[in-house]
């Protein structure tokens, strides 16, 4: 199931035209108080992972550059920011080697919200780079989750925003050792405008730059002191479920002829 486990020969006789193979992509940036840097490719693996175990052997997952566009974040110390276009080269070299090896099948699983732009220029530009190859697509896991996840959110809108009851209580459930509880605050910032909003779930209708400083001097958008291990895993399971029905209507998408 995990690429970087896997030895050359293993990886070769994988069937070229059923697998599908997986990259998480998250951040290194602050998650409030009580959470650590890591925690978007923390949980962008973790719900991965937990997809391809639900989905069989045909599911593969690479190892995630852990980086990715973090520029909000970086008044507050141990925030790593890579430039879009170096995310774009990053991962459209990431993605080459997967298709120079064969494979025709790949996702971009992303879980950190300022990487959403970048996505979307991947899944076009990657696209038409390997149109009849390859077919490519990216997706935000708590997105493509979303009804699930309001469905089972304690929070009010603004809630779920950044190391809030959604991510803390994912992180109690996969590395409960790195969360720290009694560091969490809770915050529910005002962006300001009904065209924005800083809730994970509900993504505002206009885009802009918000520095994270400039709403909550914590870093925290949100409310983690509602979350707990159990809805942790509530939240997993239906992530991975989301994406795994996901993976299973993407095994029948038609692959393009290559064009000359």
């Amino acid at each position: 199931m995990r690429w970087q486990e896997m030895t050359w020969q293993e990886i070769g006789a994988l069937d070229r035209d059923r697998t599908i193979v997986v990259l998480p992509v998250g951040s290194v940036e602050q998650h409030g108080h009580h959470m650590p840097t890591g925690t978007d490719t923390y949980l962008a693996t973790a719900v991965s992972e937990a997809a391809a175990a639900i989905s069989g052997p045909n599911v593969i997952v690479l190892p995630s550059p852990w980086y990715g566009l973090s520029a909000h974040h970086m008044h507050f110390p141990g925030s790593i920011t890579l430039r879009a276009d170096t995310m774009i080269a990053m991962v459209s070299d990431i993605v080459a080697s997967v298709v120079t090896h064969g494979f025709r099948r790949i996702v971009i699983v992303n879980g950190h919200g300022g990487n959403g732009g970048v996505i979307d220029v991947l899944a076009s530009t990657l696209g038409h780079r390997f149109y009849g190859q390859a077919r490519i697509v990216t997706l935000t896991y708590f997105q493509l989750a979303r009804e699930a996840i309001i469905a089972n959110r304690d929070s009010k809108h603004g809630g779920m925003g950044h190391a809030c009851e959604f991510e803390t209580a994912l992180m109690l459930r996969i590395r409960p050792d790195l969360v720290h509880m009694e560091r969490a605050v809770t915050r529910y910032p005002d962006p300001g405008s009904p065209y924005l909003s800083t809730d994970l779930v509900h993504a505002g209708m206009v885009k802009t730059f918000l520095a994270f400083d400039d709403l909550s001097e914590s870093g925290t958008f949100g409310d983690p002191g509602l979350a707990n291990e159990g809805k942790g895993d509530r939240f997993l399971t239906l992530s991975a479920a989301a994406l795994a029905d996901f993976l299973k209507d993407f095994s029948t998408w038609p692959m393009p002829e290559a064009t000359e």
